[in-house]
């Protein structure tokens, strides 16, 4: 005997282990909710409800929903009367572009010695063919600063787009991250794509990014521009000492005056320029989209009152990036998932009519006129005033059926014993208000006794003394309410 009791408890046991687990799963980009039933660990299946008879392990998974926003897990629940539960027969039971911003797009070329000192035709601009050693060597080191000044102008102009274009990209990447209607490949596919035609050697590294710009902002290649002036202001300061003279540098060093004094008034070339704060933005994000695996699983606490879960979004934004975006950081999205269910067992009771039919209801039995016992159809059906207690697992989603016990009694006739109904039941509308109900039935009827059909009697007609009292079992079909449900407003 107790190895059949050790035996049962690890049968109870290895049920317990194996309480099935539900993965609810919503996919923010398209809206779709799909319900999975983990098989084994990496193994799901389709499942169209949640049996929570054999389980309380449900989590919600949401896919491509970035970190980027605070999740608050609310529920919305039914509420429920306690209906008293009546047994039948028994009663009730408890129960951007440069010049597009306002700066000149010049395209400025490397000048040669001959461009900028030009032989007259008196000679007396340049003083070719009298020039001394030194005279040569100031007019070369004048051209070769001036191209690397030049350069350095050029390479600024590059570094103010890359500003422009840095401001584009990190509002972009924002949107991005703060997006729910993309799926995360795309996310991370357009991430990729937006930061790399920016900053082309980041590959999936933003620190690459604050490397690039190290060299590449405004504000340092200022500093080296500026630092190539000076030494072109210095050269041409000699020119007077050793007789040089030209109006080209003359005009030459004008305009890089000119330049530096617009490279010197631009807000992105001050050493405390704001850029970089926009690069460390950028290489935040796209980190961040790059890393984010933009799925959660979160565990649910579902009852049989769970009608949806309610999840609300709230961003976790500064207020700089909250500005560019437009978005209040205290907006809350909101999105219902509905939990549809298969609850445990319950009880239920309707009432309602039932047409039930015995085959010894279906004959009348007479004497002809030569005294022979005959017959003729009779009743096929018999209406019964019912009242059923039903048995089943309540469902919001598919087929939802169970069983079912009840007692009626027949409506007119001299047949009035009570009916006992055994059958299977199925179930109709919002909260199941409404019962369809077939089986079998047993009750007392009149069976003729003694004779059969066909004999020939001896007596003018049938009393009651040729019947008999016997329990039989018919077939049933009933349709049946329950007044709460009816009434219930949700």
């Amino acid at each position: 005997m107790k190895t059949y009791v050790v035996i049962f408890a690890l049968l109870l046991f290895g049920y317990a282990m194996q309480a099935q687990q539900y993965i609810i799963r919503y996919d923010l980009a398209g809206e779709n909710i799909s319900y999975l039933k983990v098989k084994k660990p990496g193994d799901t299946s389709t499942a169209p409800v949640i049996h929570l008879s054999k389980t309380n392990r449900v989590n919600l998974q949401l896919v491509n929903a970035a970190n980027s926003y605070r999740r608050e897990l609310s529920y919305i629940e039914k509420t429920e009367t306690a209906e008293p539960i009546i047994i039948p027969g028994f009663g009730n039971i408890p129960t951007s572009n440069l010049s597009g911003g306002g700066f000149p797009a010049i395209d400025f070329k490397s000048l040669g010695i001959g461009d900028i000192f030009k032989k007259t035709s008196d000679n007396k601009d340049a003083g070719f063919g009298t020039e001394t050693k030194q005279q040569k060597l100031l007019k070369e080191l004048f051209t070769s600063n001036y191209n690397t000044f030049n350069s350095s102008f050029s390479k600024w102009e590059r570094a103010l787009q890359l500003t422009q274009h840095c401001r584009v990209l990190w509002k972009e990447l924002a949107g991005l991250r703060y997006s729910l209607q993309l799926p995360a490949e795309e996310v991370k596919k357009t991430a990729r794509v937006k930061t790399q035609s920016v900053f082309p050697a980041a590959g999936d590294n933003p620190n690459l990014i604050l490397v690039s710009n190290a060299a590449e902002s405004p504000a340092a290649v200022a500093a080296e521009l500026n630092k190539n002036f000076s030494a072109l202001q210095k050269t041409y300061s000699y020119f007077n000492e050793y007789e040089v003279q030209s109006t080209v540098a003359d005009g030459l060093l004008l305009e890089a005056t000119k330049r530096t004094e617009l490279v010197n008034s631009t807000p992105a070339s001050k050493a405390d320029s704001k850029n970089d704060d926009v690069v460390n933005r950028i290489a935040d994000l796209y980190g961040q989209i790059l890393n984010d695996s933009y799925s959660q699983l979160t565990p649910l606490n579902i009852t049989s009152k769970t009608m949806m879960a309610e999840i609300r979004f709230t961003p976790l934004i500064d207020s700089v990036t909250a500005s560019a975006l437009n978005i209040k950081r205290t907006d809350t999205i909101t999105r219902l998932i509905p939990i549809y269910k298969k609850e445990p067992l319950r009880f239920r009771n309707t009432f309602g009519f039932s047409f039930v039919s015995f085959a010894e209801n279906r004959w009348h039995y007479y004497l002809n006129p030569d005294s022979i016992i005959a017959r003729e159809t009779a009743d096929q059906f018999q209406p019964v005033v019912v009242t059923y207690l039903h048995f089943y697992s309540p469902s919001d989603k598919g087929f939802r059926w169970g069983g079912t016990f009840g007692a009626g009694l027949p409506v007119g006739g001299d047949n009035a014993k009570l009916n006992i109904m055994l059958g299977l039941s199925t179930f109709f509308g919002k909260n199941d208000p409404v019962s369809l109900t077939a089986g079998i039935a047993g009750a007392q009827v009149k069976k003729l006794s003694g004779w059969k059909l066909g004999d020939k009697v001896n007596f003018s007609e049938l009393s009651a003394a040729n019947y008999t009292s016997v329990y039989r079992i018919g077939y049933f079909l009933a349709l049946t309410f329950n007044p709460g449900s009816l009434n219930m407003k949700d």
